[in-house]
């Protein structure tokens, strides 16, 4: 294959994004330190927009939120508990996907999709999911550290994808 037909920032992209999916995988407590002062990261971004929400809201309509007000402050408080408290953070991580497991699946068992009305294998299917998705829900909320190296496997394998999407879509074309 000739160099001409590679593309070259395709490739280095996905070397990049595979090197982090391993690195993730390989360093699960630095993968969930880095992930938790983004979630702080965010949160401050996310508290400081909605103050500036507020104020515009004020500026053009002539109402002002004080909820809003107060979603902000409490969002910018988490995001700098999550970035200087960073064990707390990673703690509350870990137990916010074992309720999302929890609540999510719970749901699933109680709803039927259309699909699953036609279908009673994908129903099943669907159902068997759900009660695992339950039970792993259960098993992360008493037991934080399979929590922690879930969440950097989950992000380690998810930049591992990526990046080998990337590798291929730079030798097609």
């Amino acid at each position: 294959m000739s160099t001409n037909h590679i593309r070259w920032s395709s490739l280095i992209i996905g070397l990049l994004f595979a090197l982090i999916g391993i690195l993730s995988v390989s360093f699960p407590v630095e993968n969930l330190t880095v992930i938790t002062w983004l979630f702080g990261i965010f949160f401050i971004f996310n508290g400081i927009a909605e103050l500036f929400f507020r104020r515009l809201t004020k500026a053009f309509v002539g109402i002002a939120s004080g909820w809003l007000m107060i979603l902000g402050i409490l969002n910018i408080i988490f995001g700098i508990l999550f970035i200087v408290f960073t064990n707390v953070g990673q703690v509350a991580i870990i137990y916010m996907l074992a309720f999302w497991f929890i609540f999510s699946s719970a749901l699933g068992v109680f709803t039927v999709t259309p699909v699953e009305r036609t279908n009673k294998v994908y129903h099943f299917f669907s159902l068997l999911v759900n009660i695992i998705g339950i039970i792993a829900g259960i098993i992360l909320l008493f037991n934080p550290l399979i929590g922690a190296f879930l969440i950097a496997f989950f992000v380690g394998f998810t930049f591992l994808l990526i990046g080998l999407n990337y590798v291929f879509d730079a030798f097609a074309h």
